[in-house]
């Protein structure tokens, strides 16, 4: 939805330069007698570490909201509001906010971060620091951010509903009031993680706390949501969907059902070609999107959906409404049957524990279940429009100083359409519960797992009992199975926030040139210290793998290709499972070593690697034979001293004495690199017959040997997390130390050259061709100045190229042809100038149309 931007646009008024940055207000805009530090702290922050990338704010939104560009703190770059696939420029949420309800004496309020209630905002933080959003991340243990972190992203926000100002709070024109605060205090943990079972959702663990004296009665907790599907920045929340999912086939044991609760959003068909009705790809909006409460306040908490499609004529902003019990009033929503307007109306439909049906189910007339009657444009409302929605759930009473939990999760899912397709959606609602509290796992230790079912198959009779009684005989069947599991489902109560997880990614370092041939290389180097030596959070032990090296010329999660793999030697050993009638991995994997301590030493795996070529041994507990094959538990790639794949730097350097850093340092400083890690761990692949006019994302992934024994597979690490972006051309300190000449491409640029087709803007098909042509500058230093003249000496262009001294690009610059008058040059001959403490280097660059 559009409306909400003025709020925006208000915020960014009082922005500085660095808009939601550190100096976030201008204080020539502040009203007489505010002093700048009782400013709140507005920021945001972003999730980008899954497939989601997802915008919270420390003043009770989630999501942009805006259609302005608004900057990361920390990249600078325009933050999204919700993305999926993240990279893919698709839009799946405008904007999201918290409503809590309750009764204050004779008094319904309702505090909410925005929606519904144009320009109103009553959720504020503190001043900065303490209004600033913190963050912690589990992806480095050596990094300061490690300490307490839960996720591999963690932010905290505090916010508060105790201001009265109305130039934050803003004017209720519906309820015709200045905003009236509740006093209460939200702090909002948010949690995300890259794993393949875990990279669909962002958690929210959430506290409400009550600031006041009095007991606030009967709270409600909402999350409205405004999703507005499609391409990012265009105009699609006309043909949304909604509705609510309460229950989705088992992905693990037939004819079973599992409870999601999941209040679901998508584009009514994902926008296929008008003419051929296919889709493109991960660009067309093909996902689903939606909220679940994984714990509400307490144990009786009830759910509550409603859905409304917003519109300022009153007779088409509707949504389905009961008839309300005999003696109840009705509320027409200040005339409007939909939105909500108003505080008593919010609170009256989070409070009605109402789970309106679906809106393609608009067109039918539900009357006879206690609906309203459908709108006359009930038709088109069926095939989509601006929707929105509200998931709630209540009520509790909140005392003075009390503190109500709270955890809900946004979730996404590929593949809805065609066909509106829950098996994804409803497996990312299912894995967020599973995150949250992690079943069969016993976290207080009180002997309680949580919620199982028993599978079993194969019953048959194990004895029949005759009991002869004086007026009958009674046949006791005694009945058992061959074979029977316990499958958890739902965890014990307690909060886990765990998962299974791969070896942290190491960090990756580049060192580009080019060859003798001209062709481009990047040198690809890390130390694998704590990526070989962490533990498994769960088994206490290092399952480190191996190693994978990834590029991609876009940087999209998908667009990466596997270029090698290095992995440790071990191997899986299969045996015959006589209940499942099928060969079954039951073990981690066996090194080699392992193999030869347990079956000889001259036994070889290799000899056995099929059920055609069964090793067999005598198990003297049974007293039978035990028989089994070997296989590769990955591709064994394992030689570190093979230069042409991934290898070791130093591969003669023994096993360190010490793995702590400030002790090897002090007592074996020969173990060491020039850098300060490790030289066991340091590893190396160079990356060969690059185009130097290329950029390359590059990244090093690690993976775990995981458990097949309980079908899990193994975890990777996502390459999108520690990749590095680099030109395959000669670095900056080796133009300096060479110097260089600077060399510009294409040149002359041809307009009809085909660049669109390879070359550039051909990752980007979304952008016309204009937006994508550019002129290229490499064996630049660090820092320069370039400049473009036309022939008359006139300034085209001026361009600052600023880098530190290896910074990754610090050799390169473009040119967008535009001129700095932001026109589109024109076809002729120019000068160019490059200018730096190396010296003054002119050249002629040639456009032609």
């Amino acid at each position: 939805m559009r409306r909400a931007h003025t709020f925006f646009l208000f915020l960014l008024l009082l922005t500085g330069a660095n808009s939601f940055g550190r100096a976030l207000y201008n204080a020539d805009v502040l009203k007489p007698g505010v002093q700048i530090d009782s400013v709140p702290y507005v920021t945001v922050a972003v999730h980008n570490v899954g497939l989601m990338a997802l915008t919270v704010t420390n003043f009770g939104t989630l999501g942009r909201g805006s259609d302005e560009n608004i900057p990361d703190p920390v990249t600078g770059q325009n933050i999204p509001s919700m993305t999926y696939l993240k990279g893919y420029g698709l839009n799946y949420l405008y904007e999201g906010a918290y409503w809590i309800g309750g009764r204050l004496g004779n008094d319904t309020l309702v505090s909410t971060g925005g929606g519904a209630s144009y320009g109103v905002r009553e959720f504020w933080p503190k001043t900065y620091p303490e209004g600033d959003i913190r963050y912690r991340s589990s992806k480095d243990p050596e990094a300061p951010e490690f300490d307490s972190s839960i996720s591999q992203q963690d932010f905290i926000a505090v916010f508060f509903d105790t201001l009265t100002d109305a130039s934050y709070t803003g004017y209720d024109y519906y309820s015709r009031r200045f905003h009236k605060p509740m006093n209460i205090k939200i702090t909002q943990r948010s949690y995300a993680w890259g794993y393949d079972y875990a990279d669909d959702f962002v958690i929210f663990d959430c506290e409400l706390g009550n600031m006041s004296f009095k007991t606030i009665k009967e709270v409600y907790i909402g999350i409205y949501l405004d999703n507005d599907i499609g391409r990012d920045y265009t105009y699609n929340s006309y043909d949304d969907i909604c509705g609510f999912k309460a229950t989705v086939p088992s992905r693990y044991i037939p004819k079973l059902i599992d409870t999601i609760n999941l209040a679901w959003a998508a584009d009514n068909d994902g926008d296929p070609d008008p003419v051929s009705g296919s889709y493109f790809g991960f660009f067309s909006p093909t996902s689903a999107a939606g909220i679940r409460f994984l714990r509400g306040p307490t144990d009786s908490s009830e759910v509550s959906f409603n859905w409304w499609v917003s519109d300022y004529n009153p007779q088409y902003d509707w949504g389905p409404r009961r008839n309300p019990p005999f003696g109840e009033p009705f509320r027409s929503f200040d005339g409007f049957l939909g939105t909500p307007v108003g505080d008593k109306n919010k609170y009256y439909m989070m409070a009605q524990k109402e789970i309106d049906y679906d809106q393609t189910e608009t067109r039918f007339d539900h009357t006879f279940e206690g609906w309203l009657p459908p709108p006359p444009n009930a038709a088109q409302i069926s095939y989509g429009g601006d929707i929105k929605y509200c998931l709630s759930i209540g009520p509790f009473d909140l005392g003075p100083g009390g503190v109500a939990p709270f955890t809900f999760a946004l979730v996404a899912g590929q593949d809805f359409h065609p066909g509106g397709n829950f098996a994804n959606i409803g497996l990312s609602a299912l894995w967020a519960d599973w995150i949250f509290d992690n079943p069969g796992i016993d976290t207080d230790g009180d002997g309680y797992k949580g919620k199982f079912h028993i599978f079993r198959y194969d019953s048959t009779i194990i004895a029949i009992d005759t009991i002869i009684r004086p007026t009958d005989t009674l046949f006791d069947t005694i009945w058992g199975s061959i074979y029977v599991d316990t499958l958890y489902y739902k965890g014990d109560g307690v909060p886990d926030f765990k998962g299974a997880a791969p070896p942290p990614s190491p960090k990756v370092r580049l060192y580009p040139r080019i060859d003798a041939l001209n062709h481009g290389e990047i040198d690809v180097r890390w130390n694998g210290r704590l990526s070989e030596t962490s533990l498994d959070q769960f088994s206490q032990q290092s399952d480190f793998e191996g190693y994978r090296i990834y590029t991609s010329l876009t940087g999209r999660v998908y667009d990466y290709s596997m270029i090698s793999s290095y992995d440790v030697e071990n191997f899986d050993r299969w045996e015959y499972d006589i209940w499942q009638k099928a060969w079954v991995i039951n073990q981690q994997p066996f090194t080699r070593q392992t193999l030869r301590w347990l079956y000889g030493n001259d036994f070889d795996p290799d000899d056995y690697p099929t059920s055609d070529r069964l090793f067999a041994i005598y198990n003297y507990e049974t007293r039978k034979y035990d028989s089994y094959f070997f296989t590769r538990h990955d591709w064994n790639q394992s030689d570190y001293r093979d230069t042409t794949n991934i290898h070791k730097v130093y591969p003669n350097q023994p096993y360190p004495s010490t793995l702590d850093l400030d002790s090897a340092a002090m007592f074996y400083p020969n173990e060491l690199t020039p850098e300060g890690d490790l030289k066991y761990f340091e590893y190396r692949y160079v990356l060969r017959n690059l185009l130097p006019s290329q950029q390359y994302y590059v990244s090093v992934t690690t993976f775990d040997h995981g458990f097949p024994g309980r079908r899990l597979r193994p975890l990777e690490t996502d390459p999108t997390l520690n990749a590095q972006r680099e030109f395959a051309q000669n670095s900056s300190e080796l133009v300096k130390e060479k110097g260089l000449s600077v060399v510009v491409y294409p040149n002359p640029y041809k307009l009809d050259a085909g660049y669109r087709e390879r070359f550039e803007g051909w990752e980007r098909p979304d952008l016309p061709a204009e937006r994508t042509m550019a002129i290229h500058f490499t064996n630049l230093p660090n820092k320069c100045v370039i400049r473009i003249f036309t022939l008359d000496g006139d300034l085209v262009r001026e361009i600052d190229h600023n880098f530190a001294p290896g910074q990754a690009g610090s050799m390169h610059e473009s040119w967008d042809l535009i001129s700095r008058n932001t026109m589109l040059v024109t076809s002729g001959i120019y000068y160019f100038s490059v200018e730096s403490e190396m010296g003054n280097q002119i050249g002629k660059l040639v456009i032609i149309k």
